[in-house]
């Protein structure tokens, strides 16, 4: 009879916690790091289903802070989409478009999954001749233009929660092979 009532007591006090918070991701990445640090401290943000307004506010403020440090492209693997031929300020040259993508050998939940990212990277001839439409790539570049604070967004479908980080444009120092 104790035993049974101690096991009671123990499922009780069990069911009642709450659940734990979750835990950021620790990345040698910039972006998944930080992303994983704002999801773990706004476990909230898209609790029930509903998306916190205040909160995605705060986390549009932090992407557009983040893209003026210099390691924002850092580590984060992109797959080039598209090259097209642009003009700006008068020079002709190579415009590649990258996007994060999913990979199905990375740990399971990790949450560059989730991550969108679009970069239109200004490419030196070398570099443009080097990179091909759907390979995979690690980017030295500088910022060159920031993008809108409105393209940010948590997109919350169903059991699906992901990150849209928005649009960049970047001039492309080096394209590292993803192997």
């Amino acid at each position: 009879m104790k035993k049974a009532f101690l096991f009671f007591i123990a499922a009780a006090a069990i069911s009642c916690t709450n659940k734990p918070k979750e835990e950021a991701v620790v990345s040698n990445i910039f972006i998944e790091q930080k992303v994983s640090e704002f999801v773990a401290k706004y476990p909230e943000w898209t609790a029930g289903g509903n998306t916190n307004e205040e909160i995605t506010d705060k986390f549009q403020h932090e992407v557009k802070r983040w893209s003026n440090e210099t390691d924002f492209l850092k580590g984060m693997p992109l797959q080039l989409k598209e090259i097209r031929d642009t003009t700006v300020s008068g020079q002709d040259l190579k415009l590649g478009t990258f996007t994060g993508y999913n990979d199905n050998t990375r740990p399971s939940g990790s949450v560059l999954n989730y991550i969108q990212v679009r970069v239109d990277g200004i490419l030196p001839p070398d570099i443009a001749q080097e990179v091909k439409v759907d390979g995979k790539y690690t980017l030295e570049a500088m910022l060159y233009a920031q993008g809108s604070r409105k393209d940010v967004k948590v997109i919350n479908v169903a059991d699906f929660k992901g990150y849209d980080l928005g649009k960049y444009t970047f001039s492309i120092v080096k394209a590292n092979p993803i192997k």
